[in-house]
């Protein structure tokens, strides 16, 4: 009786096995996800251009089931859940009624509750909105995706950067057709992945000096409420690339841009991370950022070595031990820094107010 039992038991376990191992097989994202390629073949021919310039790309993750509208309105209320309610700077949404004329002193105004992002999700053909979730990878899917999008980057662009990345994250983007993002600047090192939808996307260079100056890379780095304004006349050195299911974009720090939806609804993912390299040039910035307001004019970053050295060394000296999130990779050296000027400010502001 113990062994019909131990054989209608193993029987049972076996046909639940089946099951399990023809559903895995039936999905085609699941069975071949170790074989996906998040950049194409073409990539590789743009060895060296890694974090200097933007280039662009061909990934196979359309279609990908992590991208559907369901799952993107599921994982917003993850993330919502996770901060509840209250602005983190490591996993948030944000969301506002769609934009549709580029103004960059706009992109980071008119935020409104994020409590009906999900529906808007689900209805961002009808919905009008522009929903920003970072963060994504607070999901343990969108974690794993994350890794391997880094990954496969590194195997494409031919350059080794993974053991060289000290923060990343996974930000997605979705948008209601003809919507804009406003022109901007990220201190981040980006690979963007157009999952659906056709759009425009501006970007400039950020070596070109009549595009964004050395002052301006300094203030966005050290004051944390620094943007940067766009002027029409940039917009004759645009890059003008045109973003279809199955395109991307790597988009070095600083190089300014400005994206727009075209006839149907959008939704983009990026992968954004800080290497070591890159931010000790942004604390290069940082302590030019400082020097200046006292009159000095510091030489750029990669001009000269040595004081090169001197300078991030003396803000890492002053950066936390412990970063909890980007800001405090990037900007807790530099606050330190400019602490007393800070108060000195506001000591001034309130007895000329008295």
């Amino acid at each position: 009786m113990h062994q019909i039992g131990g054989d209608v038991g193993i029987a049972i376990g076996m046909y639940y096995v089946c099951r399990i191992k023809r559903q895995f097989i039936s999905d085609p994202w699941v069975a071949t996800m170790s074989q996906t390629q998040f950049f194409g073949e073409k990539s590789a021919s743009f060895n060296g251009l890694f974090n200097r310039k933007h280039f662009g790309f061909r990934h196979d993750l359309v279609g990908h089931p992590l991208f559907q509208l369901d799952r993107l309105a599921e994982l917003s209320k993850t993330i919502l859940t996770a901060s509840d309610g209250k602005w983190s700077v490591n996993h948030n949404v944000l969301y506002k009624p769609a934009e549709t004329v580029p103004n960059s002193a706009k992109q980071w105004d008119n935020f409104k509750p994020a409590d009906i992002v999900p529906e808007a999700i689900r209805n961002i053909r009808e919905s009008a909105a522009w929903v920003l979730i970072t963060g994504a990878d607070l999901d343990p899917d969108y974690r794993e995706l994350l890794n391997q999008m880094l990954a496969d980057g590194e195997r494409s662009c031919g350059t080794e950067y993974r053991d060289d990345i000290i923060w990343s994250t996974l930000s997605i983007l979705v948008g209601s057709p003809n919507s804009v993002t406003h022109y901007h600047v990220d201190s981040e090192s980006n690979f963007l992945f157009q999952i659906h939808g056709h759009k425009e996307a501006h970007l400039f260079d950020a070596d070109d000096r009549t595009i964004i100056k050395e002052e301006d890379i300094e203030r966005f780095l050290a004051v944390s409420d620094a943007h940067i304004k766009f002027h029409p006349d940039f917009e004759k050195k645009a890059t003008v690339y045109e973003l279809r299911a199955g395109d991307g974009i790597h988009i070095p720090p600083y190089a300014g841009h400005w994206v727009r939806n075209l006839s149907q609804y959008s939704v983009t993912a990026t992968a954004l991370f800080y290497t070591r390299e890159a931010t000790d040039r942004a604390w290069v910035y940082q302590c030019n950022h400082v020097l200046r307001s006292f009159g000095f004019k510091p030489t750029p970053p990669g001009q000269t070595v040595n004081i090169d050295l001197f300078k991030k060394g003396l803000i890492k000296a002053l950066s936390t031990s412990r970063p909890q999130n980007k800001y405090d990779h990037l900007r807790s050296g530099v606050r330190w820094l400019t602490a007393p000027s800070r108060i000195l400010g506001k000591f001034t502001n309130k007895r000329a107010r008295a």
